[in-house]
């Protein structure tokens, strides 16, 4: 989970415009990121498990 949060606060912050080097910012920074990947990721969970509940599975 670690790395998916990592991953999630990268592309956050690289989406914004003035985003500079990920690795040379300030590790404060950094954790406000991962803060709002957090609260992504939470928030995507419960509809991905509601949408695989709906999903009628593959049958050959």
């Amino acid at each position: 989970m670690d790395q998916e949060v990592e991953y999630v606060a990268r592309a956050l912050y690289e989406a914004e415009d003035d985003a500079l080097l990920w690795d040379a910012e300030p590790e404060v920074l950094k954790e406000e990121f991962r803060r709002y990947a957090r609260i992504a990721i939470a928030m995507i969970s419960p509809q991905e498990s509601q949408r695989r509940k709906n999903e009628v599975p593959y049958a050959a």
